[in-house]
């Protein structure tokens, strides 16, 4: 079952954190095959992203790309820089969720604070965010690789602390895929939308009323 719906009223809204995986982004990271290894992205699902306990420690740092790559090499038959390589290259150009990317911008633009809090890899930072122009897009990007952490309690708490301003979960509204992290993130105080699709998504924001031209909080 789906988290329940929740009533938001966005006129108490003075911060959005947004989740990245499956809701800012539900494109695949490594989408570019190398020549030799059409199979590319087939064996990096089998033999890496198969195995939940070696993506914690990647989004954790206790595993690094390069060691991601090195584990990839006799899979592949790739030397490891060139598998590196790849790896950043198939980052660069990823689709996004529109109707959640241009919500993003239009409330930033209307005065509220706006953050990413994910559970990553160290070529979310390394990549993702510069290619794509997020750190100008977004008030604060807490990626979990960084923090050498992937408790999203403790993440969100690292965003509230560089958002400042006394901003915490009763003046935010978090827009997320998973439904544990909506649920956690309304049991501390906070709103929260359950993303599935961007369709739904806009159904949503009509019905709470949200319009381009509503004003900008106080």
């Amino acid at each position: 079952m789906h988290a329940p719906s929740q009533p938001v009223n966005l006129a108490d809204i003075q911060c959005i954190v947004f989740d990245f995986g499956f809701t800012l982004s539900s494109d695949l990271f490594f989408k570019v095959a190398p020549p030799e290894c059409p199979a590319w992205q087939r064996l990096i699902q089998q033999h890496i992203f198969s195995d939940a306990a070696l993506v914690d420690n990647w989004m954790s740092a206790r595993v690094t790309m390069a060691e991601i790559a090195e584990q990839l090499a006799p899979i592949v038959g790739m030397a490891v820089p060139r598998i590196i390589a790849f790896l950043k290259l198939g980052c660069e150009k990823l689709n996004f969720n529109e109707a959640v990317l241009a919500f993003a911008i239009r409330q930033r633009a209307l005065g509220r604070k706006t953050a990413i809090v994910t559970g990553n890899m160290d070529v979310f930072t390394q990549v993702v965010v510069p290619a794509h122009n997020l750190g100008s897009q977004f008030d604060v990007i807490i990626n979990s690789f960084d923090y050498r952490e992937i408790d999203k309690y403790i993440l969100w708490e690292r965003a509230f602390e560089q958002l400042g301003a006394g901003l915490g979960y009763p003046q935010s509204l978090l827009i997320e895929d998973g439904e544990k992290n909506v649920s956690k993130f309304r049991a501390k105080g906070g709103m929260a939308y359950r993303y599935e699709n961007d369709e739904r998504f806009l159904d949503w924001l009509m019905s709470i009323g949200c319009n381009e031209a509503q004003a900008s909080p106080a």
